[in-house]
């Protein structure tokens, strides 16, 4: 989320090189102290020569458009969600991302392990690199493409279905079936499937078996029949997919975040995790780094918050977020590209995995 390049070129417009400069300051400056910024302080710190009353005429004009806002009669300023919106979008340049964070996020790839111990572990080091909320989801089940399905005896009438995504991911459930089925038939059926529906995404698999069931069953000789009905109950997609969260209780107590109402709902946020699907749907519609600042995250109660998402997957289908949440005054510079870069290892990672099942 951010702005266009026509609403950005009419902001630009609207502020000229050394308002923006001014702007800049006060922000880089709020981000490292999290205190006021007034402009005698500001005037020792900006590159430009500029002076206090100077400083201070450019702070009024940016408090009318909304910019800056200020906490009391007597102190310096602080920039609103506008100003960090403006800032991400027009004023931060990320900076480049050292060797040696670098080579933390690589040691994801090096782990080993299921995929579901991978996204811990990346969770992990994300948490303790931004010392904020890291917030990854498992691969989606209906973008996942299908390795194989395996269908397993369990009774008479209960069948454990185990299925196995490209990504790494597994399912398991159980299923009633209304008939006896030998487990030499279950083979059947699975050899089917798999050969049927090889690579095709679970959504897409469940979409055509529906269609099947529609259409003449006397065409449908006892496999495929037995292959549709078990097949509808398999892939059947009601299930969110699993969200890790990482971070220390005393990030959330940091003076940054200012308002205690703010702690309490991102606490409320970890307990019931459902509250931040809506934007996991956002961030797996985009193919690039995205940032959420304040309101804009449309979580209850983290109006002064911000997350930073990015999308991983397997070649181009994108699986699952990785974000981090943190005050709106967080070092964007820094965080952003580890972000995009844990994205990108988590990613190799993945296509790694499903290369060595391939083989």
């Amino acid at each position: 989320m951010g702005l266009s390049k026509r609403e950005r070129a009419i902001i630009s417009t609207n502020i000229d090189e050394r308002t923006q400069k001014v702007l800049k300051g006060i922000i880089d400056s709020y981000i490292i102290d999290s205190e006021a910024v007034g402009s005698r302080t500001l005037s020792k710190k900006l590159d430009v020569d500029l002076s206090p009353a100077t400083i201070r005429n450019i702070m009024v004009d940016l408090s009318e458009m909304g910019y800056l806002q200020q906490p009391h009669t007597s102190a310096g300023r602080i920039p609103t969600n506008k100003a960090f919106r403006f800032y991400v979008d027009s004023l931060a340049v990320a900076n480049s991302l050292p060797e040696k964070i670098q080579a933390m996020i690589g040691e994801i790839s090096n782990r080993g392990g299921q995929v579901e111990q991978l996204l811990v572990n990346t969770t992990r080091i994300l948490a303790n690199l931004t010392e904020f909320i890291c917030v990854i989801t498992a691969p989606k089940a209906e973008v996942s493409l299908l390795q194989r399905i395996e269908f397993l005896k369990i009774n008479s009438r209960e069948i454990l279905v185990i299925l196995i995504t490209k990504s790494g991911l597994i399912r398991n459930k159980i299923i009633e079936s209304s008939e006896k089925l030998s487990q030499n038939f279950l083979n059947s059926v699975a050899e089917f499937l798999n050969k049927e529906f090889q690579n095709a995404s679970l959504l897409e698999i469940r979409k055509k078996i529906l269609e099947s069931m529609v259409e003449d069953k006397a065409r449908y000789d006892t496999l495929l029949a037995q292959a549709v009905r078990l097949g509808k109950k398999a892939f059947e997609l009601d299930t969110p997919p699993a969200m890790y969260m990482e971070g220390q209780i005393e990030t959330l107590l940091n003076a940054k975040f200012k308002n205690q109402e703010t702690v309490k709902s991102l606490i409320d946020a970890f307990e019931h995790k459902n509250t931040m699907m809506d934007i996991v749907d956002r961030t797996l519609q985009a193919d690039r780094i995205q940032i959420f600042i304040g309101e804009e995250n449309e979580v209850e109660g983290l109006e002064d918050c911000s997350l930073i998402t990015a999308g991983y997957g397997l070649d181009d289908n994108i699986l699952g977020m990785v974000g981090v949440i943190g005050p709106t005054c967080m070092n964007y510079q820094r965080i952003i590209p580890v972000v995009d870069y844990t994205a990108k290892i988590l990613s190799a990672s993945i296509s790694e995995h499903a290369h060595l099942d391939d083989i």
